[in-house]
């Protein structure tokens, strides 16, 4: 496993998970690669290890079809990066190139097994109990139907998601956040997003649509300091459905009722922002 240590640009809240103790994530992060499953693990500690009394919800992220040559993983790694320190969480990378949900998990199943296993950096230190799916076009639509997959999901954030078909989709074991964009024309939001949430609200589990004036497929996304305008939406979302932040929810709502946003919500009786 080939580990590295890089330093990051922001200052990290100190903040608990429920779990044993707490720990406040440094403003360096370091990723490892694993080589089977092809994964990279970014990790809100340096190099050298982290705090030993605390468990970190795991966000497993499948990319999206990289078509301009090099590490799809790294073209994402600012929101990634900013995902883990922020939470702080651990984030799970499948590398492929729109990975099948088959590979999606068996990285998300390599990092939970890591939890049991003597002797690894991640022995005794994730929470299983928190998982939360994500990714980015092709991968926005992995992440979505793994949603009903045999771990303790407890929500999605898919990012201008592509699937052919959504049937399937409302089999979630949590609340889906999805983005869109307006000048999105790889995934428009009418023939891809919209129907997604359409078929999600069908299972009882509760969505979120949020359309960004003037967003494109990529501009938020890829190879950018983080995940730009859908950062700290994201940031909220986590820290809502992982962190079990009790404000989370209405700051989350208060952004996206405003411009440059348009907002579609469906709650449950299990689900709600404010």
């Amino acid at each position: 496993m080939k580990v590295k240590t890089v330093f990051g640009l922001l200052l990290v809240l100190l903040l608990s998970v429920g779990a044993a103790g707490q720990a406040s994530a440094a403003n360096t992060y370091s990723t490892m690669q694993v080589g089977s499953p092809d994964c990279t693990v970014v990790m809100p500690w340096p190099s050298s290890g982290g705090p030993g009394n605390y468990q970190y919800p795991i966000i497993a992220w499948a990319n999206g079809w990289d078509n301009q040559g090099g590490d799809t993983t790294a073209g994402y790694m600012g929101g990634l990066s900013a995902w883990a320190l922020d939470g702080p969480y651990i984030v799970i990378a499948d590398n492929s190139r729109s990975p099948r949900t088959r590979d999606f998990l068996a990285c998300l199943n390599w990092m939970i097994n890591q939890n049991t296993v003597a002797g690894s950096v991640f022995y005794g230190k994730l929470n299983t109990a928190k998982i939360g799916l994500s990714g980015h076009s092709q991968g926005g639509g992995v992440a979505i139907m793994s949603g009903n997959s045999a771990y303790n999901i407890v929500g999605t954030i898919a990012m201008n998601p592509y699937q052919a078909n959504w049937k399937g989709a409302e089999k979630q074991k949590g609340p889906v956040l999805l983005f869109g964009g307006t000048n999105d024309t790889v995934c428009p939001v009418e023939t891809y997003t919209q129907p997604a949430f359409n078929q999600i609200i069908k299972g009882g589990k509760g969505a979120v649509l949020a359309v960004l004036q003037g967003g494109t497929h990529s501009g938020e996304v890829w190879q950018t300091p983080d995940f730009g305008r859908y950062q700290t939406p994201s940031n909220l979302w986590w820290k809502k459905l992982l962190n079990n932040d009790p404000n989370a929810g209405g700051q989350l709502k208060s952004i996206l009722d405003e411009d440059p946003w348009t907002t579609t919500y469906n709650f449950t009786s299990n689900f709600s922002l404010p």
